[in-house]
């Protein structure tokens, strides 16, 4: 008899990610993360199990945590990046030493067992390791700043800090204004770093080309680059020789955002993913340029519905992946994830151009987090989850498309000892006669002859999907005797740039009627009570939320999650405001402020009468806690029925990655709320 599923479940999940299959194909590293439910904080480290299945096996020791393996081409040793702590070895620079500890550096350990080794003591530590192709060098980015200052004692000291960039905050980090990232070289005996890229901006995304001799990065180096921030980065080359730098060149024209550049096997040509700066509705595409010239680019996915990036939404990672697109030996084929219709899948993409559409190698209603594929192109190593299922790996061979089988089996314990509700799946008809995917899932032992409460679910973005992802959250719902009702209005990705362009200016206005076609499409049914409808909805879901509630007073109980009510101040007080001026609304708060207002929440404050819980993160960075602020104190101020719960320390992917604790209070609060209300 299979029992329900619990809010301290949460506890029980191992949340795997980061699949790096070996050269030969023979093995996959890759992460396991787990909560300790003492002191109540995660602990990741590297495991190892072949590709045949078998028993995984642990492959770092010690309390600190391990990410981001990556196996030499040699497939001799694994990089690995970790906080532990080791020893300077040939190093003498105790105070560098002294600097570097307690962050994230990269080390290495010999693939056929033995010890690690430190290899990087950057004082702001290092990530990203990216093998040469003779397993000798590694590439890596670090940040390149001034030190902290600290006391006799190791406490950082206050500082003032003078601010001259348009953007100085990062979501979940905090102040970037005085460093910048860049890539180091280095030998991987050991010995200092070579700093091979610099200036006044960051750079990322290394590839080496296949013979070692050139580097191909992605970097904004504009000179309104603040206005873009990493939305606006370019594709370079830079030749290197016995770890010198030599010519570097940009091959794009800077109209576009680029990311993760991946070499053909001849070296004459670049793979990347980009999208347009203006209106790209986060829908990505696949491109190719020539490695020597640049110039004209081929649009590989013009044709192509989904976008070549990860945006499904679950609860179980903040982590959206934009894996390079590896090539196939004869530079016929590329490999891309790419969201589409409520599911992500790995695709293989014709390179000779455009027209042709591509092939789905992970067929079905699911969810593929992450992909590595071996040296050969023969098998890929996936981390795939659907909604009654937590990411497993899974090898899949490229000549078999849809051969999946799954290799781990971390989370079955808890799978088949908890009941979970499958979704059904509910196309309906939107605003203008748009065709419009929603899911509903439904309370176990459900009886169609009864009358159950219903949830809407909204998600973020508003340029990212629902759909074949993992929600703890609302499996938790279903549980609880809810019917879950969850939809891709437009606006959504996943379904074309022109259906997720659909809203841009205009959130709230039909996407909204979008969203309430869905519930009574639901309704139509006939096994919900319409007395007891209730919402939910995070970040632009939260953003919708209180557009619903201040539009139409069907809803009995609501919780808003990270919102924005003010797009005004969400302008200044938001890490990234000023890009939807000019992505979104097209116009400024000062050019335009009653277009601002009349498309704000906060302005259809007196028409909210429906019990309001308002949860928020207070290093929310993204959607600053000034949003909930001003909410919370108008409805208060109107006797309306409210409740703030303000959570310490967190940002704004609290539900997906936060301090677990707190994940669990925010949930209890959520489950109380409708209990009370529906």
């Amino acid at each position: 008899m299979h029992r329900s599923i619990t809010i301290e479940d949460l506890y029980r999940i191992k949340f795997l990610s980061r699949p790096c299959i070996s050269p030969d194909s023979q093995r996959i590293a890759f992460v396991v993360t787990t909560i300790d439910e003492q002191e109540h904080e995660y602990r990741s480290t590297i495991w190892m199990v072949s590709i045949d299945g078998g028993e995984a096996r642990r492959f770092t020791m010690g309390a600190s945590n391990t990410t981001n393996p990556s196996w030499s081409p040699d497939g001799r040793w694994l990089a690995f990046v970790s906080e532990r702590e080791g020893e300077q070895s040939d190093k003498d620079d105790k105070e560098q030493k002294k600097n570097s500890k307690g962050k994230s550096q990269v080390w290495l350990i010999p693939t056929d067992g033995g010890e690690a080794r430190q290899l990087t003591f950057m004082q702001h530590g290092a990530s990203n390791p990216v093998w040469s192709p003779d397993s000798r060098h590694l590439i890596f980015s670090a940040a390149v700043g001034p030190a902290e200052e600290e006391t006799g004692e190791g406490k950082r000291l206050p500082k003032a800090h003078v601010i001259d960039r348009l953007w100085y905050r990062l979501d979940g980090v905090g102040f970037i204004y005085e460093r910048r990232s860049h890539l180091f070289l280095i030998d991987i005996t050991g010995g200092d770093p070579q700093q091979i890229t610099d200036g006044d901006w960051d750079d990322g995304d290394p590839a080496w080309s296949p013979d070692g001799k050139r580097i191909a990065f992605t970097s904004n180096r504009v000179e309104d680059r603040d206005r873009w921030r990493y939305f606006g980065s370019d594709i370079y080359v830079l030749t290197i020789h016995d770890q010198k730098t030599g010519e570097l060149r940009c091959l794009t024209d800077s109209t576009r955002s680029c990311y993760a550049p991946s070499w053909s096997p001849d070296g004459k040509t670049i793979a990347f993913l980009a999208a347009p700066k203006l209106a790209s509705a986060n829908h990505v595409e696949l491109f190719t340029i020539d490695a020597d010239k640049g110039g004209e680019l081929r649009d590989l996915t013009s044709e192509f519905e989904g976008s070549c990036a990860d945006s499904t939404n679950d609860d179980m990672s903040n982590d959206h992946m934009i894996p390079s697109p590896p090539w196939s030996p004869d530079g016929k084929t590329l490999y891309v994830l790419a969201t589409h219709r409520g599911a992500t899948r790995v695709f293989a993409i014709p390179s000779d151009g455009a027209g042709k559409q591509p092939q789905t190698l992970t067929p079905g209603n699911v969810y593929v987090r992450d992909f590595s594929i071996d040296h050969s192109r023969n098998t890929m190593a996936l981390l795939v989850e659907d909604p009654t299922h937590v990411a497993e790996l899974f090898v899949c061979p490229t000549s078999s498309p849809g051969e999946l089988r799954r290799v781990t089996g971390f989370n079955d314990a808890l799978i088949d000892d908890v009941a979970l509700s499958t979704p059904e799946h509910m196309p309906y008809t939107g605003v203008d006669g748009w065709p419009i995917d929603g899911w509903i899932l439904k309370p176990h032992n459900f009886d169609p002859t009864k009358k159950y409460p219903v949830v809407v679910e909204i998600h973020g973005g508003p340029n990212s999907q629902y759909g074949y992802g993992f929600f703890h959250e609302m499996q938790l719902l279903a549980a609880n005797g809810y019917v879950v009702l969850y939809t891709n209005p437009r606006g959504s990705t996943g379904y074309g740039r022109d259906f997720a362009l659909a809203v841009r200016g205009a959130w709230g206005v039909k996407d909204s009627l979008d969203i309430l076609a869905g519930v009574d499409a639901l309704l139509a049914k006939g096994y919900i009570d319409e007395q007891r409808q209730g919402v939910i909805g995070g970040s632009y879901g939260g953003f919708m939320t209180n557009w619903l509630i201040g539009h139409t007073d069907r809803f009995k109980a609501a919780v808003t999650d990270r919102s924005v009510v003010n797009r005004a101040s969400f302008f200044g007080s938001s890490d990234i405001g000023w890009e939807f001026a000019d992505d979104d609304m097209e116009t400024t708060p000062w050019d335009d402020p009653e277009l601002y207002m009349r498309m704000s929440p906060i302005t259809y404050v007196k028409q909210m009468h429906t019990p309001l819980l308002i949860i928020h993160s207070e290093q929310d960075l993204r959607c600053g806690i000034e949003q909930a602020e001003e909410l919370f104190a108008a409805l208060k101020y109107l006797g309306r029925e409210v409740l703030f719960v303000r959570f310490e320390g967190q940002s704004h992917g609290l539900s997906r990655g936060g301090h677990p604790k707190l994940r669990l209070e925010r949930l209890r609060h959520i489950k109380g709320w409708f209990a009370k209300h529906l």
